[in-house]
């Protein structure tokens, strides 16, 4: 392109050698003026069509750095979500692994064992260690069973009628959050409580579920308690008609 400028300089510093007289009624300082204008007028049409290109290169060279920014920021909230995916399986896939071995403590009595893969499912989700498992009785309007570490003590505001009191299955309040079973076994309501750590509480749906298989080892332990219960009786009422 420059080659162009550099022709068109040399052809209006030439023009006075070139143009020796007039033309009809014009002079030849006259002709001479109006060459070296075409010249230039020509190259400053030249200049606007090559700024013309330059600015559409430059918006299409824009319009592709654009797309590249949303390709690349698709990418990483694709990889940050497939990241966020992979965490949570393993999160359920470590509580359905213990999921047997929990029923089976709940069923021998081992109640230190029966809940822990339930809360650390929970701490992991939630990303803290300030979570509390609480077990209500819907009917009696007590708290059944508490299960959350001793020094933590911040839990204490929510007792069964503050619990009760909501019919949402999943809120915030002062800085924590509370899920809740969806349904109710035998009057009981299990609930999970944890610490706020972020301004968006993803995975609603794992937090319930996590609180109705609470809800379901609780129920079994219940059970099983009852069964044995009824069993003692049933062996003193033969043993006193054995004696009588």
């Amino acid at each position: 392109m420059y080659w162009i400028y550099l022709t068109l300089f040399i052809f209006a510093v030439l023009t006075p050698k070139v143009i020796r007289e007039g033309v009809l009624f014009f002079r030849e300082e006259d002709i001479e003026a109006l060459v070296i204008f075409c010249f230039g007028l020509f190259g400053f049409v030249l200049y606007l069509i090559k700024e013309k290109a330059l600015i559409k290169v430059f918006r299409e060279k824009l319009h592709l750095q654009k797309r590249a920014n949303i390709i690349t920021k698709d990418l990483s909230d694709s990889y940050s979500y497939i990241g966020g995916i992979n965490r949570k399986f393993d999160i359920v896939k470590n509580f359905i692994f213990h999921l047997p071995q929990d029923t089976t403590d709940a069923l021998v009595k081992k109640k230190t064992e029966t809940f822990r893969s339930i809360i650390e499912s929970a701490k992991l989700l939630a990303r803290t260690d300030m979570v509390s498992l609480r077990f209500v009785n819907a009917r009696k309007k007590e708290i059944a069973k508490v299960l959350e570490n001793d020094s933590h003590k911040e839990f204490v505001i929510f007792d069964a009628r503050k619990l009760l009191s909501s019919k949402k299955t999943f809120w915030e309040e002062n800085g924590y959050v509370v899920a809740r079973s969806p349904l109710q076994a035998k009057g009981l309501v299990a609930y999970i409580i944890f610490a706020k750590t972020s301004n968006y509480v993803e995975d609603v749906d794992i937090f319930q579920i996590l609180a109705s298989q609470a809800l379901l080892l609780f129920c079994l332990d219940g059970y099983d308690a009852t069964q044995e219960k009824a069993h003692f009786v049933s062996e003193q009422k033969q043993k006193y008609a054995h004696r009588h």
